[in-house]
């Protein structure tokens, strides 16, 4: 192996380690998921706005484009993933319950690919400038990481069992979450650039989560 994978090798292990120890340390007694989870969703999600507002802003024509399909599009379709994803994580912290994750994200994930194949926006599927790709993706990683470490942390005070998996599951609604702050900042309002790009950027941070999960939730 190259120094430069080693590098590489070692950033990633300390990203981690540097998540899992901000996530919380699980306390006998605590908080149960269901009185903690709801608290984790809020603050998670004011969390993902404040992370778009100060590195990204809202867009200039917010109050005026709240009313069109595009926007509402983003804004349903990742409702759609995250309340799927809501589902897959209430199954992870109860063993048993024989609730697969996918069966929840289908229906979002059916709706954004619908919408990409009837695209008829005009946006181009790469973004309106340059670096839209980027931004876009970049900006959804970062507002989502408070919502991952939120939701880890409340997910210790259940018993999940999959760790692995439980933590994908983490960083699909994390994902969401900050998929769904970024609209209101986000110009690119094709429904192509949103099923593709956005669902990248969601899949991202539950490759994260999945990573991260079996550290932060082991008993």
């Amino acid at each position: 192996m190259s120094q430069k994978d080693n590098v590489s090798s070692e950033s990633t292990d300390a990203l981690i380690r540097g998540l899992a120890s901000q996530a919380g340390k699980r306390r006998a007694g605590g908080l149960a998921f269901d009185a903690a989870f709801p608290a984790a969703l809020i603050i998670s999600l004011l969390a993902a706005i404040a992370v778009v507002l100060m590195t990204a802003g809202a867009r200039s024509d917010l109050v005026e484009i709240l009313s069109t399909w595009t926007f509402q599009f983003k804004v349903f379709g990742m409702i759609l993933i995250g309340a799927g994803a809501l589902r897959a994580v209430r199954a992870s912290v109860r063993p048993g319950s024989g609730v697969h994750p996918v069966i929840g994200l289908l229906p979002g994930a059916v709706f954004l690919a619908g919408g990409a194949v009837f695209d008829r926006s005009g946006f181009p599927i790469w973004g309106v400038h340059t670096f839209s790709v980027f931004n876009c993706g970049g900006i959804i990683v970062m507002s989502s990481i408070p919502a991952l470490l939120g939701i880890l942390a409340a997910m210790r005070s259940g018993t999940p069992t999959r760790l692995a998996r439980s933590g994908a599951v983490a960083g699909l609604l994390a994902g969401s979450i900050g998929a769904l702050a970024y609209t209101i900042a986000c110009l690119n309002d094709g429904a192509a650039f949103v099923a593709l790009w956005y669902s990248l950027a969601i899949a991202m941070v539950a490759v994260l989560g999945a990573l991260v999960g079996p550290r932060v939730l082991a008993w």
